[in-house]
C-alpha cells in the first residue's frame, strides 16, 4: 500500500525548533562517548523507517514489525507516550492506531482524557454520516488547547477516522475518554439532558439546588441519589447506549470528588493517595468503556506500562492477561518537549515551555545505545533478553517531572526508541 501523505501536514522547521536542534546537537558531542560496534546482537532486529511510523503511513511496513506480535487474541493495545509534549510518539501513534482498524479489528480509542469535557462532541461528529465539514476537527482541537505535540497529530488522524467511518456505516470507530475530571460538566449535562425532561415540574427542585452556591460534594451527592433513586425507571426508558453514558458520568463524576479529596491533602500524601486512586479508576473506565470490544489506550507510558501493581497498568494486565498488550515510546538521547510552565508570574503566561531532558543511564533505551550503537529502533521483549538489557524507561510527567521506572513485572511488550525527541513536527 503507497503512503499516504495528504493528512499529514508538513511543517517547516521553525526559529525555536531549530534553536532547539543546535543545542541538541551540540549537547551530543559533548555528553556521550563514541559508540561501541564490536557486541554482536543474538536476534536480527526489525528495520527502524522513522518515516513510516511518523510523517507517512506504511500498513504493510507496520504490518511486517507488528502482525504476527499482536494476535487475534490481544483485546486491549496500550499505546504509552513517554512525554505527553514530545510529537514523534504521538505521530507514531496516530499511525499505528491507523493499522490497528485497518488490519486488526480495533474499533474503540480510549483517551487520557476525560469524555465529557474532551472527547463526547468529537466522538458525536464522527460517528454522523452527512457532517463532511472537516474544518470543524480543526476548530475543535484549537478550542481543546491541546499539548502541541498533540494538537500536531490530532487532526490528521480524526480526518481519517471520519472517512472510515463514512466508508464504514455499519462498523464505525468510536472515541471515547476514560480519564476523571469536569465536575461541573457532568452535573450541567445530567441536569438539562435527563433530569428536566423527565419531569420539569419535580425537577425544578433539582434546578435551584444544582445551580445554587452548595458545595461541589453536596451537588454530586445529590446528583448520584437522583441516578440511584431512578436508576430502574431509566433503564427501562433509555436506550441502553444512552443509560450506559449516563451511568459511566454518575460514577465518573462520584469519583472525581473523591479524587479532588486526596488531590486536596498534604503534598506527600497527594502523589501516593491521589494519583493511585486516579490510575484505579482508570483502569475501570477502560474496562467499562471497552465491553467487550477491542480497544486502543490512548495515554501515557506512566498509566500503560506494568509499572507497579497499583497503576492502571498492572490493573489491566490483572484482569485482562495475555490479552493486555503494551507497546511503550522512549527516547535514547535527548527529549526536547513540552511541560506545564511553572513560572506563575505575570510576565510569563505560557500555558507551556520546551524543556530538554536527557535519557537516563539506566533505561533500556540509552543502555542500547551504549552497548550496541543503535540509537532507534522496534525491540520486543526477547530482544532486550538477547541483549541483556533492562527494561527500565524514562517517564516525563506534563509537570516536568523525570523519572526512570526499573524493571517490575514485564513493563511492555514492545519498546519504540527515537534518538531524539521534539516538541513539533520538523
Amino acid at each position: 500500500m503507497a503512503a499516504d501523505t495528504s493528512i499529514w501536514p508538513v511543517t517547516k522547521l521553525s526559529v525555536s525548533r531549530r534553536i532547539v536542534h543546535i543545542i541538541l546537537n551540540i549537547s551530543a558531542v559533548i555528553i556521550f562517548n563514541p559508540f561501541s560496534y564490536g557486541q554482536a546482537v543474538k536476534n536480527q532486529l526489525p528495520r527502524f523507517n522513522l518515516s513510516a511510523l511518523t510523517s507517512t503511513y506504511s500498513k504493510n511496513y507496520l504490518a511486517s514489525i507488528f502482525d504476527k506480535k499482536i494476535s487475534d487474541t490481544v483485546q486491549i493495545v496500550g499505546l504509552g507516550e513517554v512525554s505527553h509534549g514530545g510529537y514523534e510518539p504521538m505521530a507514531f501513534k496516530a499511525n499505528l492506531i491507523r493499522y490497528l482498524i485497518e488490519s486488526k479489528g480495533y474499533r474503540k480509542v480510549l483517551f487520557e482524557f476525560s469524555d465529557i469535557g474532551d472527547i463526547r462532541a468529537m466522538r458525536n461528529y464522527l460517528t454522523h454520516q452527512n457532517t463532511n465539514d472537516t474544518s470543524y476537527i480543526n476548530k475543535w482541537v484549537k478550542n481543546g488547547t491541546f499539548i502541541n505535540a498533540f494538537a500536531s497529530v490530532l487532526p490528521g488522524l480524526l480526518k481519517w477516522i471520519k472517512q472510515y467511518n463514512d466508508n464504514h456505516p455499519k462498523d464505525m470507530v468510536q472515541i471515547m475518554g476514560f480519564d476523571i475530571r469536569a465536575e461541573q460538566l457532568v452535573i450541567n449535562y445530567v441536569l438539562n439532558k435527563y433530569i428536566i425532561p423527565d419531569n420539569y415540574k419535580e425537577s425544578q427542585l433539582y434546578v435551584y439546588q444544582l445551580n445554587s452556591g452548595i458545595p461541589d460534594a453536596d451537588k454530586i451527592a445529590l446528583l448520584n441519589k437522583w441516578f440511584t433513586s431512578n436508576q430502574p425507571a431509566l433503564r427501562a426508558k433509555l436506550a441502553g447506549e444512552d443509560f450506559n453514558w449516563l451511568s459511566f458520568y454518575i460514577h465518573n463524576v462520584v469519583n472525581s470528588l473523591n479524587y479532588l479529596i486526596r488531590n486536596s491533602k498534604s503534598k506527600s500524601e497527594k502523589s501516593d493517595a491521589a494519583n493511585l486512586f486516579r490510575d484505579s479508576v482508570m483502569s475501570e473506565n477502560v474496562r467499562y468503556l471497552n465491553a467487550n470490544s477491542k480497544s486502543i489506550i490512548w495515554a501515557h507510558n506512566g498509566h500503560i506500562i506494568r509499572a507497579e501493581k497499583k497503576y492502571m497498568g498492572n490493573y489491566l494486565d490483572q484482569y485482562f492477561k495475555g490479552r493486555y498488550y503494551v507497546i511503550a515510546t522512549d527516547f535514547s538521547k535527548f527529549a526536547a518537549v513540552d511541560v506545564t510552565n511553572q513560572d506563575t508570574t505575570q510576565n510569563n503566561s505560557k500555558k507551556y515551555v520546551t524543556r530538554i531532558f536527557k535519557s537516563g543511564p539506566t533505561t533500556a533505551a540509552y543502555n542500547i545505545q551504549d552497548k550496541y550503537g543503535i540509537s532507534e529502533g522496534i525491540f520486543f521483549r526477547q530482544d532486550l533478553i538477547n541483549m541483556n538489557i533492562k527494561e527500565n524507561v524514562n517517564v516525563i510527567d506534563v509537570g516536568g517531572l523525570h523519572v526512570f521506572v526499573p524493571e517490575y513485572h514485564n513493563l511492555f511488550d514492545a519498546l519504540v526508541v527515537f534518538s531524539i525527541i521534539y516538541p513539533t513536527p520538523k
